[in-house]
This record gives structure tokens, C-alpha cells and sequence, in this order.
């Protein structure tokens, strides 16, 4: 794992604002057999700065999420753009390059996650990011067509039905946010709950409810200890997440978790 973790190419040396296709071969290129044997995912950093420039590949320990847990990581590419500002070459001798704008920067990067990304003939296309990924400027491309991703994404969390943008794209961003499969859960064990609401205000606002058998079940395949101190950790059920105050009436013979609308089957349960 040490030699593949030192494994890096330079993929371009420059980085132009006006930049529309990105083709990459690397003939030396580790074979996915060890890198996904290793945990290890492609990272690709698109530098572009007064001091330095280039776009870069290596191979770093995967991101613990939904969606990565679900795949090969060889099938990832984990892009971020970590000092990002765009220069326009000089216009003539002597003169000194120019900043790009806010604007520009913006368009080089919506460019990129438009197109996409080929790498030895297989091209990726964009895929999410986790909330915090879009701070720091980050997210996740695949391989496979525009339409197949999109695919992928609906089944993970029946988001067709969502109307908002905002709604949907937080959903989304919770399908990429770190986090380890504790347990995969049955549908026979769910059952769909509304919310408890007055004419004009939701008192449980998504959250459920769990049995006291599956909190120690979680509990023991997590080696969570308690230590006399109250807490209430966030259950993640495809693209939702809440918490889920314990239910000590749930019927004895029966495991149940009573979320919002965790219907579909072998639904992976995560902390």
C-alpha cells in the first residue's frame, strides 16, 4: 500500500481558463485489483495559482460513505479544485499575467463538471458531494454515462419525488457524507409513521422511532458504550437522517426501526 500511496503524475502541466476537454492517459497506471485490495480511490487535484499550476493524480484511502460503500473505488475519481485561481497568460513579452475573475474561475470549474473526465479511454462524469465537500471545493465523478449516474442516484433514495433543488441536493450531499454501515435492514422490519402535527406546526419534523432491540444491536456491532451521559446520534437511512428517540412498546418478537419512509429493501443502516 506504501508504493501505491507515493504513486503520482503530473496528468497537465497548465491550467488555461479557456480549457474545454480533459483527456488524460497514464500507461503506468496501478491495476484496480490492488488499489480497491488497498482502499485506495484516484484523487485528481486541479491546482491553479501565481505560485504553482498543473493538474495532478494520486491515490489516497477512500472516503467511508453510502454511495462509496456500495461500489468499486476504482469506479471513483475523488476531484477537487484546492487552490484554485485562474491566470491568463501574458498578451505579449514583458507584460505580466492576468487574474481571472470570480466568474471566470466559476465557468472553468461548471466546465469541468460538465464534461467530465477521461482517464485511459474511461470517462467519468460528475456524481455528488457531501455538504461539506462543497465547501472545501470537492466531490465525487464516476464512471459511467449522465444518465446511468443519475439513475444510480434516484435508486438510492427515491428522490424523483422531491420537487425543491435545495431539498434534493441536501439529500443528496447526505448519501456522500462519512459515514459506516452498521446494518442492513429488512423492509419486514420497517414501518412508514407520519409526524406528529398541529394545524400549524410539525412536532417530530422527520424524526422516528426505534426499538429497544435494534439500539443494542447497533450499539454492540458499533462497540458503543454507555457512560451514564445522554445522546442522541443521527440514524442514516438512504438519503435521510435524524434521530430516532427509543420505542419501548414495539412489539417483543419484532426488530423495528419506525422511520420516515425507509420502505425500499435491504436498506443500509449507518451512524
Amino acid at each position: 500500500m506504501a508504493n501505491l500511496k507515493s504513486f503520482h503524475v503530473l496528468l497537465q502541466k497548465t491550467v488555461e481558463p479557456d480549457d474545454v476537454i480533459w483527456d488524460f492517459t497514464v500507461p503506468n497506471l496501478p491495476k484496480p485489483q490492488l488499489t480497491n485490495a488497498a482502499g485506495l480511490m484516484k484523487c485528481v487535484s486541479v491546482i491553479a495559482s501565481t505560485e504553482k499550476q498543473g493538474i495532478k493524480l494520486r491515490f489516497e484511502s477512500a472516503p467511508t460513505n453510502r454511495v462509496t460503500s456500495q461500489e468499486k473505488y476504482d469506479r471513483f475519481i475523488l476531484i477537487s479544485f484546492p487552490d484554485f485561481r485562474l491566470q491568463w497568460p501574458a498578451t505579449s513579452e514583458g507584460k505580466a499575467t492576468r487574474p481571472a475573475t470570480g466568474r471566470e474561475n466559476g465557468d472553468y470549474i461548471t466546465r469541468m463538471l460538465t464534461t467530465g473526465l477521461k482517464l485511459n479511454g474511461t470517462q467519468y462524469h460528475f456524481f455528488g458531494h457531501s455538504n461539506s465537500q462543497l465547501k472545501s471545493r470537492s466531490c465525487f465523478f464516476f464512471a459511467g454515462t449522465k444518465e446511468e449516474i443519475s439513475i444510480k442516484i434516484e435508486s438510492m433514495g427515491d428522490l424523483s419525488k422531491l420537487k425543491s433543488v435545495g431539498k434534493k441536493a441536501k439529500r443528496i450531499g447526505l448519501l456522500f457524507s462519512s459515514a459506516e454501515v452498521s446494518l442492513t435492514l429488512s423492509p419486514d422490519r420497517c414501518e412508514d409513521i407520519d409526524d406528529v402535527a398541529s394545524k400549524d406546526y410539525i412536532f417530530t419534523d422527520g424524526c422516528g422511532l426505534i426499538s429497544l432491540q435494534l439500539a443494542r444491536q447497533i450499539a454492540q456491532r458499533r462497540n458503543i458504550i454507555f457512560r451514564n451521559t445522554r445522546y442522541l446520534p443521527l440514524l442514516r437511512a438512504k438519503s435521510k437522517s435524524n434521530s430516532a428517540p427509543l420505542c419501548e412498546s414495539s412489539r417483543t418478537h419484532q426488530i423495528m426501526v419506525l422511520l420516515w419512509s425507509i420502505i425500499p429493501s435491504h436498506t443500509p443502516l449507518a451512524l
